[in-house]
């Protein structure tokens, strides 16, 4: 392999730590737009919609990241599994919320979902600028 290729551990280190900045940036803006439109409520808001986003986007990338050099069964059902708890994480932190009035769940839910939105783009960009081979040499 020569030094000019990644890894695919490589690829998904540099997405979690892209994905890191992305949603602290998204955290910031959101949380100021939240303030704007209602008060603390709405800066707890943006902070828990960030939170989750990037937890639910890592989990992604850190499963990837160590069934890298495992068969596509193996991956698939990882995959599969992380989806999974991923349902599970949201259905247990919105069950933990309901009926508490500390936090704003318009500014939760469109924080969320711009968060979800940017990690896609994190994700294609991130993969269309790694150098992976598509094959591996004397195969």
């Amino acid at each position: 392999m020569t030094p000019k290729q990644d890894t695919v551990r490589t690829i998904m280190r540099q997405t979690v730590l892209r994905g890191l900045v992305i949603t602290l940036v998204i955290a910031v803006v959101a949380g100021g737009i939240g303030a704007f439109v209602s008060g603390m409520p709405g800066v707890w808001g943006a902070l828990i919609g960030a939170a989750m986003a990037f937890v639910f986007f890592a989990i992604t990338a850190v499963l990837m990241f160590f069934t890298a050099d495992s068969t596509p069964t193996v991956l698939a059902g990882t995959v599969l599994g992380g989806f999974l708890v991923k349902v599970a994480g949201l259905i247990a932190v919105t069950a933990a919320l309901r009926g508490r009035d500390f936090f704003d769940p318009v500014v939760l839910f469109l924080t969320l979902a711009v968060a979800a939105f940017a990690s896609l783009v994190v994700d294609v960009l991130t993969v269309q600028k790694a150098r992976l081979p598509l094959v591996e040499p004397g195969k």
